[in-house]
């Protein structure tokens, strides 16, 4: 199980300060524009600022993701020159849909992690090419969606794990020494 829930479907348990939890965004923004904004397979693209707060999300809930990838996505908007607020609007998205308790309970937490990060992903890419068409950016939306967005929601679902993993073990960690808020 992710953490103890109540029955509102929110989950308490130990919360990463903000000493940890921005210098962490502000790495994984780092790598994200410098590094991975490079590495393209077949169309799809990981995206560690999205992982990053849309496992957040589905550990704490969409309440506390949606604050994650709300300053994650400014940190990316202020790194790439984009539209100022695009990504950190995109990623409340994202966010808010990683953070829901749905089928809470049933089989593995792995399970519900992989299809929430992907739906996650999906509505992150949809808000932003939603954004970029708002902000006057042409947007080719068939092939944005088709060769873009499915392929990126399902490699990001299916790196998730990879995040998640770290993520719990830190969040037992700051259990231990005090740094949570």
């Amino acid at each position: 199980m992710v953490g103890p829930s109540l029955r509102d479907g929110s989950r308490k348990g130990s919360e990463i300060s903000p000493y940890l939890s921005l210098p962490l965004l502000a790495v994984a923004a780092l790598v994200q524009t410098v590094w991975l904004s490079q590495i393209d397979l077949l169309g799809a693209r990981p995206d560690l600022v999205l992982l990053v707060a849309l496992t957040w999300a589905f550990m704490r809930g969409a309440d506390r993701g949606a604050l994650w990838g709300f300053l994650g996505g400014l940190m990316i908007d202020v790194l790439s020159g984009g539209p100022l607020g695009a990504t950190a609007l995109a990623l409340l998205a994202g966010s808010f849909l990683a953070g829901q308790p749905w089928g809470q309970g049933l089989g593995l937490d792995v399970v519900r992690l992989l299809l929430l990060v992907f739906a996650g992903a999906l509505a992150y890419h949809l808000a932003l090419l939603g954004a970029l068409t708002l902000t006057g950016h042409g947007v080719p939306w068939g092939s944005s969606i088709l060769g873009v967005a499915l392929p990126s929601a399902l490699l990001n679902a299916l790196l998730s794990p990879f995040v998640w993993q770290p993520f719990r073990w830190l969040e037992r960690r700051a259990q231990g020494t005090g740094l949570r808020a």
